[in-house]
């Protein structure tokens, strides 16, 4: 896969992830909102080594662009995921 596609699929993660955590009850309900995290957790998990840490390392670049709690989030994904240890 190309590094234009590795970014836009990390970018895709990242949203979809950022939706999750901090959409409203009105908007999710949440418990489907963690479902969610885990399953994206769980299918991610299943990646070799070297990708999670390159998906990890795109997470800290995609997070600049965040600002407050979700830049933090963001900075974080890979270890709320279960990709790296802290």
């Amino acid at each position: 896969m190309s590094h234009d596609i590795n970014k836009h699929v990390a970018r895709a993660i990242v949203e979809l992830a950022v939706f999750l955590e901090f959409s409203g009850e009105d908007a999710l309900h949440p418990d489907a909102a963690m479902q969610g995290l885990e399953q994206l957790a769980s299918t991610l998990q299943m990646m070799d080594l070297d990708s999670r840490s390159s998906l990890c390392s795109l997470f800290k670049i995609i997070a600049t662009e965040y600002s407050n709690e979700q830049a933090e989030f963001v900075d974080s994904l890979g270890e709320a995921l279960g990709l790296i240890e802290k």
